[in-house]
């Protein structure tokens, strides 16, 4: 028989590599990391939103046309935002696994607006009435348990295709989360995204560094991104890579740019090749 918890010698233990805290002491340095994060988080939405405000004054008045372009179903409004603005979306998910069977657990969107984030996102974690594998529980950390109380993707999926909109959607190993992705709208009775809404960064680093690691992680290091959450605990968040994403994305168009190229010149190019192969 397994023995019981002791936990005064647990406390003994964590007190001996210096792992102990009291409660009080515990809650108020948590407190304050939130506080320091709020406060970070706050001040990087502010200057990005400066920045988009900065764009929308110098450019035409889209701000209306943005409001109602979710409720919106007039192509015609559709195209004139198009013209005016080179709108994209971060997308990260995290799933129960890897088949198609498979279902997504959590997703993240965030709005680009030429090239800028604007503050705008979709975040929301989904009940997937399926088993979350063991080996995905240890990527994410995301239980059955923890979302036993979460929507349903099909009741959510119209309101993610709306977020989206007729943006080119931005994705680390694109084809992952677009098959997961198109495999719920499916579910759903939707219609899928098709490969031309989808830029790879993963595609584009493996060509910009064909002898290199080319993980979020590895990316993150060369490009001197703060990654510490992901470096220390090893679990993958997509909320949190989606704004890493971000970050990685600009660098990535920055090294193409010397190349003479951009994400949409490359992905042209790349899918060109693959047809000739």
């Amino acid at each position: 028989m397994d023995k019981k918890f002791n936990f005064e010698e647990w406390k003994r233990k964590k007190i001996e590599r210096g792992d102990w805290l009291p409660e009080k002491e515990y809650k108020r340095r948590m407190k304050r990391k939130r506080e320091a994060e709020d406060q970070e988080e706050a001040r990087a939405l502010k200057s990005h939103r400066i920045l988009y405000e900065e764009y929308t004054q110098k450019c035409a008045p889209i701000n209306d046309i943005l409001e109602d372009l979710e409720d919106n179903d007039d192509h015609e409004k559709t195209k004139k935002v198009r013209a005016l603005i080179n709108r994209e979306m971060v997308l990260d998910t995290e799933t129960t696994g890897l088949s198609n069977q498979d279902k997504i657990v959590e997703i993240s969107i965030l709005e680009l607006i030429d090239g800028i984030k604007t503050g705008r996102k979709f975040h929301t974690f989904f009940n997937p009435e399926i088993r979350i594998t063991k080996k995905a529980v240890e990527i994410h950390n995301i239980t059955n348990e923890k979302v036993k109380d979460q929507p349903l993707f099909a009741s959510k999926a119209e309101e993610i295709i709306k977020f989206i909109g007729e943006s080119v959607i931005i994705a680390h190993n694109a084809k992952f989360d677009q098959r997961m992705l198109n495999n719920e709208l499916k579910r759903a009775g939707w219609e899928p995204f098709p490969d031309c809404r989808f830029i790879d960064t993963l595609e584009i680093s493996r060509f910009l560094y064909p002898k290199e690691k080319n993980n979020q992680d590895a990316l993150c290091r060369r490009f001197e991104i703060d990654n510490y959450n992901r470096e220390k605990t090893g679990l993958h968040s997509a909320y949190e890579d989606t704004i890493l994403l971000y970050f990685v994305y600009q660098n990535l168009k920055s090294e193409l740019e010397k190349r003479k190229l951009n994400p949409y010149d490359f992905k042209i190019k790349h899918s060109n090749s693959i047809e000739e192969e």
